[in-house]
């Protein structure tokens, strides 16, 4: 249940703590770059307010990143290119290349040790931090269990060759994305993560595919059991389409937690999918009969292009792998239906056998697209899953990432294709292959919330926006308190100049979860900010402080804090453990 609460501001909270260099310099703005010109006025405004929607902020200046890959005629990569080798075309139209930078393969230098109860979701703040890492991702709620086993066989080779370099994490996707071993080069301890993650049947999977067959005509019952036949073969129809649905919905989410969790860490990130099943639509190859309109008929591309755009605003492509391996063209073949006896209203099962010959191309499709959309490559009809994925690491030796602020002014949802040239012939170049130019997306505070909470129940934290927090247990005569000072990172936020201030706003979350993850107590603020020059001087050099006092839930194990800009829609989160602080919290 949320509650209202009190929010109090202090700007650059945590200067004892660290240092003002730690929290980020203000990205320089490009041109026309809605920042604002200092100014003085009236003290800061920073009031939450109730029952009030924030002022709508927005940016007018959006930069697009183009991740390449540029190899030679032998597929090594080339690493002496420079910004004057490059043009950079957006449907047609040059534009100018406003950040370059070649990114290889190295680990940051070692972060400085976090105060006690100090908590970050910035990957520079963390040891040996790598500049490349892969995910792979085992996807047994679109894959049937036993080409998972014959996947699982494939990623255990892979893992007992893998190199010092490499930085590999593995996740699962079953009833929910489950993180098996963070990033390690360390091949042993992902073995045994991968042999303590047991097998999944997925029974999503297995509804989805229900088809009802066609069968034989049946003589005309007086009872009315041919309708008591549609019935029943409409009603399996829209069970398995809803079963679909929730699988396409739950996988892009899931790659879309993957990809914000991931979005701050430098350097290129992969995203290899091993997967069965996704397909790009339902229903559109079924032609429309008087039996068939019960079933639907759409298409996923809002879902996978949602993936898609969060995959490129983490710097990540993604490398979908079919865990079926060699595949040819097959029998397709329906699952039994239920249908009603000839001798009375009894049910009874009809087998049907194989229907036809076709090839599975709804899979490969969406892993096409998928891969096209972010600069990755998709494997499939081949036995060598451990070779599909040494090459999507290799791919990340080195690359190139170009920025470009669009010309066009037309942000009108329609998909803009990108090129990419280089003046040294011979060349092969691999990138992703456009954007969606989306206008500007404005919430209403329910919107928001919903968006909110999806970040409090990924087991990931969210990165797009960068957080730290340091947590203190106060004791107060009769109470305890949990004391939160909370920093915003102040590259991250939109502040935006109006007149002599410059105006922003946030969304404050704090939930309190049992030990089963139940929510115990939460609170949810809005925070609108209407900053003086002073002030937004010195949230630029050391970040938006922000203080709460709350009351430990009684069991309370796990605090979640969730920040959402609402300028950007960036949302950061971290979860902070309180079993150690509150020893009897977890009991």
């Amino acid at each position: 249940m949320i509650r209202a609460g009190s929010v109090r501001m202090t700007a650059g909270l945590f200067a004892a703590l660290l240092s003002a260099s730690s929290f980020g310099q203000a990205p320089s703005q490009p041109p026309n770059q809605a920042a604002g010109h200092p100014s003085s006025g009236a003290p800061t405004q920073a009031q939450p307010q109730a029952k009030q929607e924030p002022p709508v902020v927005r940016v007018t200046t959006r930069l697009v990143q183009v991740n390449v890959i540029v190899q030679d005629r032998k597929g090594e990569p080339v690493t002496d290119l420079t910004r004057d080798d490059f043009t950079l075309l957006d449907q047609g139209q040059p534009q100018i290349v406003s950040t370059f930078s070649v990114e290889s393969l190295h680990t940051l230098p070692a972060a400085q040790p976090a105060p006690p109860n100090v908590f970050s979701n910035r990957f520079e703040q963390k040891t040996h931090t790598p500049t490349s890492v892969t995910v792979i991702l085992l996807d047994g709620l679109n894959t049937r269990f036993e080409d998972m086993a014959y996947a699982r066989a494939q990623i255990i080779k892979f893992l007992g060759q893998l190199q010092p370099q490499d930085r590999v994490a593995l996740y699962t996707l079953t009833t929910r994305l489950t993180v098996l071993h963070d990033f390690t080069s360390d091949a042993t301890s992902l073995l045994r993560a991968l042999e303590r993650s047991k097998g999944h049947v997925s029974a999503e999977l297995a509804a989805s595919e229900r088809e009802l067959a066609a069968s034989e005509p049946e003589p005309a019952n007086p009872m009315g059991i041919d309708a008591l036949d549609e019935f029943l073969k409409a009603a399996n129809q829209r069970m398995a389409d809803f079963y679909t649905i929730n699988r396409v919905g739950r996988t892009a989410g899931t790659i879309e937690d993957i990809a914000n969790h991931l979005a701050r860490l430098p350097g290129r990130k992969n995203l290899v999918w091993v997967s069965g099943s996704f397909p790009f639509s339902i229903g559109l190859d079924t032609p429309f009969t008087p039996e068939t309109t019960s079933q639907e008929r759409r298409t996923f591309s809002e879902e996978i292009e949602r993936a898609a755009r969060a995959l490129n605003n983490a710097n990540m492509a993604i490398y979908p792998v079919d865990a079926r391996g060699l595949t040819g063209p097959s029998f397709t073949t329906r699952a039994p239906a239920f249908r009603a006896g000839q001798q009375g209203p009894g049910l009874r099962r009809n087998p049907v056998g194989p229907i036809g010959l076709s090839p599975d191309r709804a899979n490969i499709d969406t892993m096409n697209i998928l891969a096209d959309r972010t600069g990755g490559r998709a494997f499939y009809n081949t036995n060598d899953i451990q070779g599909s994925v040494r090459r999507a690491i290799e791919d990340s030796r080195v690359t190139y990432v170009l920025g470009f602020y669009p010309t066009h002014g037309n942000w009108d949802a329609k998909f803009r294709e990108i090129k990419v040239q280089v003046k040294r012939p011979g060349l092969h170049l691999r990138y992703r292959r456009g954007y969606l130019a989306l206008p500007e997306a404005t919430f209403d505070s329910k919107k928001r919330e919903v968006l909110m909470r999806a970040a409090v129940d990924s087991p990931l934290d969210d990165t797009s926006l960068g957080l730290e927090a340091h947590l203190h247990v106060v004791d107060v005569p009769g109470a305890m308190t949990l004391k939160i000072e909370l920093l915003v990172y102040s590259r991250d936020l939109t502040l935006v100049a109006q007149g002599d201030r410059w105006a922003g706003a946030v969304d404050v979350l704090f939930v309190q979860r049992g030990t089963d993850g139940k929510e115990l107590a939460g609170e949810l603020k809005t925070l609108n900010l209407n900053l003086v020059r002073g002030t937004y001087d010195e949230i630029m050099k050391k970040g938006l402080g922000l203080t709460r006092n709350l009351p430990p839930a009684p069991g309370a194990a796990q605090l979640r804090v969730v920040v959402r800009d609402v300028g950007s829609g960036s949302i950061g989160s971290l979860t902070i453990p309180l079993t150690k602080l509150i020893p009897s919290s977890g009991g």
